[in-house]
């Protein structure tokens, strides 16, 4: 049997020097080379990675009220350097959860190796692995399905490395719990470049013991003592200075008085003069010299009063550049400053010269039209400058060409709060921007509802997040060959506390523009599923399946593939029963990230449909490009089949199309027989319209389901 002195050396060796973990077993031999030997089981020889361990040892030590500065006898502080405040971060992170598992286990599995190599992690591979033997060693009662999975993953050897590295830990604290007696410092040999690592990363301090922060504690009382002496040093020989120039300015103060009053008129001067710019730059634009949204205001004030006295007509146009961020994107911000510039200058010659025009910020201005006989003179000016606007610019070498959208408000309307004047001709400038930019509008009040009625319908529309106040309808998506029920496709429904039954046409667009519909859409596919997971248990002899429509919006989410995932884990819907809808625009306008994220909903299992196919961009390419399982043609052709030989020919083409590449097609809209027998000639093989069933509740819908399946 080897000696103790044998073994520390060996230990020594390995380490670097002998830890404090091991000096409870020094007076016993058997001891100590068991606790060596599984050490070097464990830790030294095991295939973890170096930063893995120092991670889990790092994390799991807080689970037994253990610092982790005690947990020295692995000696890695010396290799902490950079990969420290990754440890504190991983300290200060909650436990993960059993959703979170699934998440990671899920990555694991999605590794390319068949096994995984325990000592060349990935950065995704080995926190996923972190977090996974984290779970382990809490044990709650869902680890025995993360242990079967690990092992299937890693493998038997490697699990057992891994499983063996987790033992180690939980001893190495009982190890400390049954020997209060020894005291755990750092080893000295570390204390130089421990407190390098302090500096770097202060909130290390609280993981080591007391020595190190009461050497600090003393460096900075001396430090502090020594900078009062060197001050008070300072001061005394400030103060004998002083009294010496005291002495001199005395002599020379009443030859100076002469020059300080020249001085002073000289100051004087200057000051007026700065006083003059300061007030130049507080009331006017940098870029283009023009009055600035404080001064334009202020006209406008003086404007209002006199014509309360006077009747004096005066318009205020708000004017908004159409497509400017294309400049600034393209060119740059620079082309795009000079824009603005040349702009400002060519606006300026196209206006009366008592005329003010200000730039309020970005590409936003603003002009005030005083003394004018009637509308008639408003619009000439605002036609006015729109010709003037359809030269191109010269800018740099590049042709740009601008217009402007002009919202106009009229002092007639008898709003004369300044503020509500600049508010009505930036409504009216949106309508103008609306109906399809390079235009002008004028202000009416019925802007001014319809812009309170969207503000109204956007809070609604947060409050019926809040109040979950939508509803979801299913409208049946038949087989045409057996005219059985295979699916259903979920509709949204609003149920307004006020108006009613609100149809999509009249929210969507305002959720799609505040970015509302992100949680409406993901509400909508867990309603869905689950929905269609209860109806599976309810009705098993059925195979239906659920079709939810996709926003553009949620496609750009940088989480959306996990979503789905977990909404999915969550309902315990398989993913096969679930088809993701999407419009022709949504994937064109986002071609390079719908690629990737459609290619990964298509791994999990999804079907992917084309909705209101023939009505978007329609380009082929991208059929070839996205795993595309099925095409909607769109209601307006079917609609149409039976009264126009067009549509019935553009229905026959789509449908070869789709058979040729091997997609399904599915008709909306189907109202008629004749409708229904022309789109069967075409062998068409889904449909989908009020013939067989308008979108209805669930109740309906599981009737609809319960009749089909007696």
């Amino acid at each position: 049997m080897r000696t103790s002195a044998e073994i520390k050396a060996e230990i020594a060796k390995n380490f670097g020097f002998v830890p404090s973990f091991f000096e409870p077993a020094e007076q016993n031999v058997q001891a100590l080379e068991n606790l060596w030997q599984q050490t070097l089981c464990a830790y030294v020889n095991n295939p973890l990675s170096p930063m893995l361990k120092e991670k889990l040892f790092a994390y799991l030590s807080r689970y037994c009220a253990l610092p982790y500065c005690i947990i020295c006898h692995s000696c890695h502080l010396r290799t902490l350097g950079v990969e420290a405040q990754q440890i504190l971060d991983l300290l200060e992170s909650p436990p993960p959860t059993a959703t979170d598992i699934d998440a990671y286990l899920y990555i694991l599995a999605c590794s390319s190796s068949q096994l995984i190599n325990l000592s060349d992690l990935s950065e995704a591979l080995e926190k996923s692995l972190l977090y996974c033997s984290i779970f382990i060693f809490l044990e709650p009662k869902q680890s025995k399905d993360c242990r079967s999975h690990l092992r299937h993953l890693l493998g038997l050897v490697n699990y057992q490395h891994l499983i063996t590295f987790i033992s180690y830990i939980k001893m190495c604290h009982l190890w400390i719990e049954g020997h209060p007696e020894v005291s755990y410092k750092t080893d000295k040999r570390v204390i130089k470049q421990l407190s390098k690592l302090l500096e770097s990363e202060p909130s290390l301090a609280d993981f080591f013991d007391n020595y190190i922060e009461k050497i600090r504690h003393q460096q900075q009382l001396q430090t502090e003592h020594s900078a009062q002496v060197a001050q008070r040093q300072q001061n005394q020989e400030a103060l004998r200075k002083a009294y010496e120039q005291l002495e001199i300015r005395v002599e020379e103060r009443t030859a100076e008085l002469l020059k300080s009053n020249m001085l002073l008129k000289q100051e004087i001067s200057e000051r007026q003069q700065a006083q003059a710019r300061l007030a130049n730059i507080a009331f006017h634009d940098a870029l283009t010299g023009l009055p600035n949204r404080m001064q334009f205001m202020e006209r406008l004030k003086q404007t209002v009063e006199r014509a309360k006295s006077s009747d004096n007509l005066f318009a205020v146009l708000f004017l908004d550049l159409d497509r400017f961020k294309i400049v600034n994107d393209s060119l740059g911000h620079i082309i795009g400053d000079q824009l603005l510039v040349a702009l400002a200058h060519r606006l300026q010659t196209g206006l009366r010269s008592g005329d003010i025009l200000a730039r309020l910020g970005g590409d936003e201005f603003a002009i005030l039209l005083e003394e004018i006989q009637g509308i008639k003179d408003v619009i000439d000016i605002a036609e006015r400058l729109q010709q003037e606007l359809a030269i191109p610019f010269h800018l740099s070498g590049h042709e740009v060409f601008s217009t402007v959208s002009i919202g106009i408000a009229l002092s007639t309307t008898g709003d004369h709060q300044v503020e509500n004047l600049l508010r009505n001709a930036d409504i009216a400038m949106y309508r103008a921007k609306a109906l399809g930019r390079a235009g002008y509008k004028i202000f009416d009040t019925a802007m001014y509802t319809e812009r309170a009625k969207l503000l109204q319908l956007e809070t609604d529309l947060r409050r019926a997040i809040e109040r979950q106040e939508f509803r979801i309808y299913y409208q049946p998506i038949v087989s045409l060959q057996t005219e059985k029920i295979i699916g259903f496709e979920s509709l949204i429904r609003w149920q307004h506390p006020k108006q009613g039954l609100v149809l999509p046409t009249d929210f969507i667009s305002v959720a799609e523009e505040t970015g509302l519909i992100v949680p409406i859409g993901y509400w909508v596919l867990r309603e869905a599923c689950n929905q269609m997971r209860q109806w599976q248990q309810q009705f098993p002899q059925t195979q239906l399946t659920i079709s939810v429509n996709l926003s553009s919006k949620q496609l750009l989410q940088s989480n959306f593939t996990e979503q789905i995932y977990l909404i999915l884990q969550e309902t315990k819907l398989d993913p096969s029963r679930l088809k993701l809808e999407m419009t022709e625009s949504v994937l064109i306008e986002n071609t390079q990230s719908a690629t990737a994220i459609l290619w990964q909903l298509k791994k999990l299992g999804i079907e992917l449909h084309i909705d209101d196919f023939g009505t978007g961009y329609s380009s082929l390419s991208y059929l070839h490009r996205f795993p595309i399982n099925a095409l909607k043609i769109d209601r307006s052709f079917i609609k149409n089949m039976d009264t126009s030989r067009k549509y019935a020919e553009i229905v026959r083409t789509i449908i070869a199309l789709a058979h040729n590449l091997n997609i399904d097609v599915i008709a909306e809209g189907i109202e008629t027989v004749v409708q229904l027998e022309q789109v069967k000639k075409l062998q068409c093989k889904y449909g989908q319209g009020y013939f067989f069933s308008q979108p209805a509740a669930v109740s309906v819908a599981g009737a609809l389901i319960q009749q089909q399946s007696s």
